[in-house]
């Protein structure tokens, strides 16, 4: 779940909870954590919540720039109240919700001890993390600096797919649908992808209405 449409941008620091259900790794983390850090969170199968409104208040009050858990959190209405000093929200994410908050009794061995694991994804300290309303990105700055230039070029391919859909161009005419799903028939390798869109212009093409 998440809790706010703003975008979430910072560096990883990682807690893993040496006992479920025990959150005191978590609020030590929290004491140490520093402007723009987003808490990267191994709950260890937590069923309780190990997180919650005033974890979220203070880490805006620290200016973090979220909290990413692997496990529940509570308090899901306060969670969205949580301000920093520039007016933006602390993104917080889990994977559940519990009311019942956990106990506070194992510290553990501390923050950045290793990388953690969670949401299924390997997440070292130094990581970057970015979020937003369609969940969490992590990866080194190599990582994100390897697959920045494929990123805009699919988000610029789909710009001009949307483009041409909306002046009534047929989403399978612009891949290579018909060809794939035969040899896909036929048993032989293929894949499905898009045309080469850069040549492609949807100026001037009347508008189909398909209401119709």
């Amino acid at each position: 779940s998440r809790e706010d449409s703003s975008v979430m941008v910072g560096i990883a620091r990682t807690v893993q909870l040496s006992r479920p259900n025990d959150f005191l790794a978590v609020l030590y983390a929290l004491s140490k954590a520093r402007a723009g850090d987003v808490l990267v969170v191994n709950t260890s199968g937590s069923t309780r919540a190990v997180a919650g409104g005033l974890f979220a208040t203070e880490a805006a009050r620290r200016n973090l720039s979220g909290i990413v858990i692997d496990g529940p959190v509570r308090d899901v209405e306060d969670l969205g109240c949580a301000v920093k000093h520039d007016g933006t929200l602390v993104n917080v994410y889990s994977t559940s919700v519990n009311p019942y908050a956990g106990t506070v009794q194992f510290p553990g061995e501390g923050i950045d001890v290793a990388p953690v694991i969670c949401g299924g994804a390997t997440v070292s300290p130094g990581d970057i993390v970015f979020g937003d309303a369609y969940g969490v990105l992590v990866g080194s700055a190599e990582a994100f600096e390897t697959c920045l230039h494929d990123a805009e070029n699919i988000s610029a391919m789909e710009q001009q797919l949307m483009k041409g859909i909306k002046m009534g161009v047929c989403l399978h005419s612009m891949m290579n649908f018909a060809e794939h799903l035969q040899l896909r028939k036929e048993g032989k390798a293929s894949s499905l992808h898009f045309k080469d869109l850069n040549t492609v212009k949807f100026d001037g093409i009347d508008h189909v209405d398909l209401s119709a």
